[in-house]
């Protein structure tokens, strides 16, 4: 529960990145004459919340943390890069998290994004958030496990297919991004990646100076 209060909160305090990445979205996407329904600018920004609550869940990092722990990402007890094999037994609950944490995730790209949103797509956009995620953690007191990445790609799987097959009726929020234009077609990818970059370099050092001020 403490969790999910830290989410909303770090999603509220950041709310101006989440608009400003919204307006860039929605006015490239008004170029391109792709047209965009009152449900997928709501449902943009659960997007966006789902994406914060899964840095603060995971304990991603952000650029105010170089420095901080410089002996973390030296410690060869940071990260573990032999799939199954590191850190003694094999925790079947941990990897079983991880792969529901990310389902949320395969089920949101191809329920907003109509078309240009494949299986292939959509497990190479969990793969890369995953993997971001896991890369940044070098800079805190967070271990980088390959684990974590292979169980966020499947649960990104499992939730495409779900998707597919509990979703594919609820069209209210979708928008068609079948434009062929690169930018246009892949904005779900790119979105996710840029959200990720907002929140490294900027969104991180305002959480922490903000809760930093709430708690002195």
């Amino acid at each position: 529960m403490n969790l999910i209060r830290a989410a909303l909160a770090n999603y509220l305090f950041t709310i101006p990145i989440s608009i400003a990445l919204e307006t860039i979205l929605c006015q490239y996407y008004k170029t391109k004459k792709v047209k965009i329904t009152y449900g997928f600018v709501v449902g943009f920004q659960l997007f966006l919340l789902l994406l914060t609550a899964m840095l603060t869940i995971t304990g991603a990092g952000g650029v105010d943390d170089i420095g901080c722990h410089g002996d973390v990402i030296l410690s060869l007890d940071a990260f573990n890069l032999t799939p199954f094999t590191g850190w003694g037994r094999v925790n079947f609950f941990g990897l079983s998290m991880n792969a529901v944490l990310f389902i949320p995730l395969g089920a949101a790209l191809p329920l907003l994004w109509k078309n240009g949103v494949s299986f292939l797509r959509t497990s190479l956009t969990g793969f890369l958030f995953s993997l971001l995620i896991e890369t940044s953690q070098l800079l805190n007191w967070r271990t980088t496990d390959i684990d974590d990445l292979i169980m966020n790609t499947i649960g990104t799987m499992i939730g495409f297919g779900l998707s597919r097959l509990l979703l594919k009726k609820i069209t209210v929020v979708q928008i068609d991004n079948s434009n062929t234009d690169f930018f246009v077609m892949n904005s779900a990818s790119l979105c996710t990646v840029l959200f990720f970059s907002a929140y490294f370099f900027i969104g991180s050092p305002m959480l922490n100076a903000v809760w930093e001020i709430l708690y002195q």
